[in-house]
């Protein structure tokens, strides 16, 4: 095994104090290889030193990494990332990051094998349905949670899905999506800060609306409010969406009034838009 060559601690500060009181666990990961696929992506992968053997990976799952603030002070804060091919006889995982200015990247950039960086775990749960047969998938993201994307899609049954993508570089459209036979990707310029995007989700659910079983010869949208709110005939959708949070909550009432059951909808907000502090997750 490649011997360490720095690990990297940082001052966790009131971010930490909340973890530890909220029991969270700390871990600490060793880079194994790091490659760029893209101008936009950087992508390590760790060795778990144990993490894979105590806690079994699923769809979604992401972890904290912790970093210093590129300030020099030692002060640190934490960015979430989802596991990428998480392998559990190795304890091998990839983690991917995005890259744009800011010490995550800095540090992603210049890591070298047997590195080290700190994490811990907290907050992270599956996403997978919890509506039973599901007709149709839609998943809603950008860069940031195209990696949770990946894999659900991974994970989901063969039924259809429907994947809206929000890009802000051209680039961003080179990232790897993991499609399937059926599937169908619409990639959507950032405008209006996430408008663009959700114009895209009001479209999509028009169509899904107006799915239906024609032998019964209707529609599902006929005259009532919400669109999928529907008997037997009609699809039944899990929705998937995790965007910058503001979006995000826009992105949840609209799958509500969309009718979809409250099970069959999951979403969360990775980072905050650039009228805020900082970013959640990467």
């Amino acid at each position: 095994m490649t011997p360490p060559r720095t690990l990297l601690r940082v001052e966790r500060g009131e971010a930490g104090r909340v973890l530890r009181e909220l029991r969270a666990q700390d871990f600490v990961f060793t880079v194994l290889e790091r490659e760029q696929p893209s101008s936009r992506l950087v992508r390590i992968r760790f060795s778990g030193n144990g993490f894979l053997r105590t806690h079994a990976p699923y769809p979604t799952m992401w972890v904290r990494l912790w970093f210093a603030d590129r300030s020099g002070t030692g002060a640190g804060h934490q960015r979430a990332y989802t596991l990428v091919d998480p392998d559990v006889p190795t304890d091998t995982f990839w983690l991917e990051f995005a890259i744009h200015d800011g010490s995550a990247t800095a540090w992603a950039l210049g890591a070298q094998p047997g590195d080290q960086v700190e994490a811990s775990l907290y907050g992270s749960e599956p996403s997978l349905p919890g509506c039973d047969d599901v007709d149709h998938h839609l998943l809603v993201g950008d860069p940031a949670s195209l990696p949770a994307i990946n894999s659900l899609l991974d994970a989901l049954s063969p039924a259809p899905t429907t994947l809206v993508l929000e890009w802000t570089h051209p680039d961003d459209r080179a990232l790897p999506v993991r499609l399937r036979d059926g599937d169908a990707l619409r990639w959507v310029r950032r405008e209006r800060d996430g408008g663009a995007l959700l114009d895209a989700v009001d479209e999509v659910l028009a169509d899904l609306s107006q799915l239906g079983d024609p032998a019964l010869g209707r529609t599902c949208r006929g005259d009532r409010p919400n669109l999928l709110a529907v008997p037997a005939d009609c699809p039944r959708v899990f929705a998937w969406g995790a965007c910058d949070t503001v979006t995000t909550r826009a992105l949840t009432k609209k799958l509500r009034a969309a009718g979809l059951a409250k099970n069959c909808v999951k979403t969360l907000g990775y980072w905050l838009p650039p009228t805020q502090t900082a970013a959640l997750t990467g």
